[in-house]
């Protein structure tokens, strides 16, 4: 065991401990053995080293010698690390600045391209309406041209959607050359037509060049079934001459039946692959699970004059995975599209259809016929077609997608709503009715009634439900303006009472408390008269946008078919049937409903002051523009208190006076005889009963004209 232990014989491996631990003599041995070649190992190492002592300190003088320089030169070294060092990090600070002011620089330089790219944007879209009003469509089509050859995320970016809109444009670059885009295209396809007509050389040359300059892009689906109907139209065209010369009257019917199956093919696939290409079906699933999808209340920005501030608006969750608007209205044009020239063909296949059952009629049913002629009525064949059905498919969907964008494009345009300074109307305004009038117009260029009926209610419902609500929220802000004014006061009131009571023991016109009175005073005026400022402007601004623009028609549909010329028979008609005060009360009630459901009674009685203003002077200029007898006359009296009646009953404040016009307009008109007007009019010395006139002595004399039964030399010999 001893041995196996000691075999490596390597004397490092005998420590002390090892050594004190051996107990066996033959290890002691061993180890002593070992320790023995061990000694004399280290005597031979170092008689070695001995004898290369002198050499070895020789070497080592030398190295002293050496010392000093090695110090020098460490000293210098040690300096130049320094300056290395020191000149590492002023290179690395100036490296750092420079790819600092080189990334300024390009990003400046960026900057400037874009801005160039603008200025270029703008003075094309101008230079392009300039030559559009001046029918210089060469210059026309080179600013188009121009301006489509810029960068795409210039003509899209939100600079130039804030910088090139201006106040006679206000579209945005893209919307503004994609509409100028379909007006030239649409010019120049008459022009090129009618000189392809005339044979002009020069015309068709001339707008053959220009189509490529506007580079717009073809409704492909639409255009190859326009092509697949015009060939169908062509080819019934060609043969039908040749199948009644030989066949008979009525025999192309079975040709018409054949090419409807095979429009039926080739529309299919023309529609399902333009369905695949737009993935309808995908938007349309989408925008079903956009309205299922629960909405929450978002705050938005609403910005005035540059400024914003936040306004609440209601968003479904998944708004962000929803397809562009953008996107949608350039598949919704080419759907209205399909639809338009899918109803021409219709229309023409119907007329062939009906003049050939006709014939067959004529000619009794031919038993060769597979079919009886009452099978070919002009509706069932078409609406049994799958050209027919896979249309009103399309129009479905259409419902849903156009409805979809109505909405969608009205929150947005409520998102971004916002007051230019010097502006009476939010932008909000005009965007609503822009995108409702492109919607109306897209279902009327359809050619389908039932679509454009559909469209009509979804507008309808839209106004209703969207674009109402938002302003009726709005209407809140005046009521909160009025209530504020109420608080105010009562506010300075309760500090003034309480102000009072605190200095009581110091006496009234002491001057602590007249500072006191004069302070609390000035919260109440200044902060009432700055809140009635802007209430009123708010509510003039209110009357002149939603309620003005609506008398007139009222007014004008309760004066449909209303005279004041009568004889007895239509006197008691008008008296049994009151179709005015109807119309009038129905009218206004529906107008004023939302107004008195919504507004704090002094905002609504200010409104109907105003209303009742305008309201008062178009009815005055109704009257003095309408011929009267003495029923007539009477009849008008009766209307006339009957608006009155109703406004009281509608109104807290007293009014009266404002129907002072009318109600000596109607005393005038009553007149039995012109003589009788001295009995009224209080300039005269025959007046028994003076009364204060507010027409004029011209007025008055118009007004005396309107009766047919007075002539006019009398009515001018009246001395008033």
């Amino acid at each position: 065991m001893a041995t196996d232990y000691f075999t490596s014989g390597d004397a490092s491996q005998l420590s002390l401990e090892k050594l004190r631990s051996l107990t066996n003599i033959e290890e002691i041995q061993e180890c002593l053995r070992i320790l023995d070649l061990e000694e004399n190992q280290v005597d031979v190492d170092l008689d070695i080293l001995l004898e290369r002592r002198g050499q070895l300190e020789a070497e080592l003088d030398k190295l002293e010698a050496l010392r000093p320089q090695l110090g020098a030169l460490s000293l210098q070294a040690t300096n130049l690390l320094s300056i290395i060092n020191g000149t590492s990090n002023v290179a690395e600070r100036i490296s750092a600045q420079v790819r600092q002011l080189d990334l300024e620089q390009s990003r400046v330089q960026e900057t400037i391209e874009e801005v160039e790219n603008v200025q270029e944007l703008k003075l094309c879209i101008n230079g392009m309406h300039s030559a559009m009003q001046m029918r210089d469509y060469e210059a026309a089509a080179n600013y188009v041209h121009r301006a489509s050859e810029l960068d795409p995320r210039i003509l899209n970016g939100e600079f130039a959607e804030n910088a090139v809109p201006s106040s006679e444009y206000p579209d945005v670059p893209t919307k503004t050359l994609s509409d100028a885009k379909a007006s030239l295209f649409s010019v120049f396809s008459k022009e090129f037509d009618a000189a392809v007509q005339n044979r002009d050389e020069n015309n068709i040359s001339r707008f053959f060049r220009l189509f490529p300059l506007i580079a717009i892009k073809p409704n492909f689906y639409a255009d190859a079934l326009t092509k697949l109907f015009e060939n169908i139209a062509v080819i019934i065209d060609q043969h039908h001459p040749v199948v009644e010369t030989h066949y008979g009257a009525g025999k192309m019917i079975r040709v018409l039946e054949r090419l409807q199956e095979e429009c039926d093919k080739q529309s299919r696939i023309i529609l399902n692959t333009f369905g695949d290409e737009k993935q309808l079906m995908r938007k349309v699933a989408d925008i079903r699970s956009y309205n299922n999808t629960p909405r929450r209340m978002i705050i938005t920005p609403h910005r005035t004059g540059g400024q914003s501030r936040d306004s609440l608006s209601v968003q479904p969750r998944d708004i962000e995975n929803m397809p562009d608007t953008r996107e949608i209205d350039a598949v919704l044009t080419e759907l209205a599209m399909i639809s338009q020239r899918a109803h021409l063909y219709f229309r023409f296949m119907e007329s062939r259809i009906k003049s050939e059952a006709e014939a067959m009629k004529i000619n009794g049913v031919d038993v060769s016929l597979e079919k009886s002629t009452d099978d070919y009525n002009p509706n069932s064949f078409l609406s049994n077609s799958g050209l027919m059905k896979q249309i009103k498919h399309l129009i479905n969907d259409y419902f849903l997608v156009e409805e979809y964008f109505l909405r969608r494009a009205l929150e947005q345009a409520v998102e971004i709503d916002k007051i230019e300074e010097g502006n009476s109307t939010s932008s909000c305004v005009d965007d609503v009715f822009y995108i409702l009038k492109r919607s109306a117009f897209r279902a009327v260029s359809t050619s389908n009634v039932d679509c454009i009926v559909t469209m009509v209610n979804i507008i309808n419902q839209c106004l209703e439900t969207e674009f109402i609500k938002v302003h009726q929220k709005r209407l809140i802000l005046l009521n909160n303006l009025d209530v504020s004014c109420d608080y105010i006061q009562r506010l300075a009131s309760e500090l003034q009472d309480d102000a009072t009571r605190t200095l009581a023991p110091l006496p009234e016109d002491h001057e602590d408390c007249r500072k006191a009175q004069k302070s609390l005073s000035s919260l109440s005026d200044s902060a009432i008269n700055k809140f009635k400022q802007i209430l009123q402007s708010g509510l003039e601004q209110l009357f002149k946008q939603l309620v003005k623009p609506r008398i007139r028609p009222i007014l004008q549909e309760a004066y449909k078919d209303i005279k004041y010329v009568l004889n007895e028979d239509e006197y008691h008609d008008q008296e049994s049937n009151d179709n005015f005060a109807k119309r009038f009360v129905n009218g206004f009630d529906s107008l004023l409903h939302i107004y008195k459901m919504t507004l704090t009674e002094n905002n609504y009685n200010q409104i109907m002051i105003h209303l009742l203003d305008w309201l008062l002077f178009m009815w005055e200029k109704t009257i003095l523009a309408t011929k009267f007898n003495q029923l007539g006359a009477l009849r008008f009296d009766k209307d006339l208190r009957a608006v009155s009646n109703y406004f009281s009953s509608r109104m807290q404040w007293s009014f009266r006076d404002k129907f002072t016009r009318l109600n000596q307009i109607s005393t005038l008109l009553n007149l039995e005889s012109l003589s009788e007007i001295y009995d009224y009019w209080g300039s005269s010395t025959k007046s028994s009963n003076p009364i204060t006139w507010r027409l004029t002595i011209t007025e008055a004399r118009k007004v005396l004209g309107l009766r047919i039964e007075f002539k006019t030399e009398d009515v001018a010999n009246i001395k008033l």
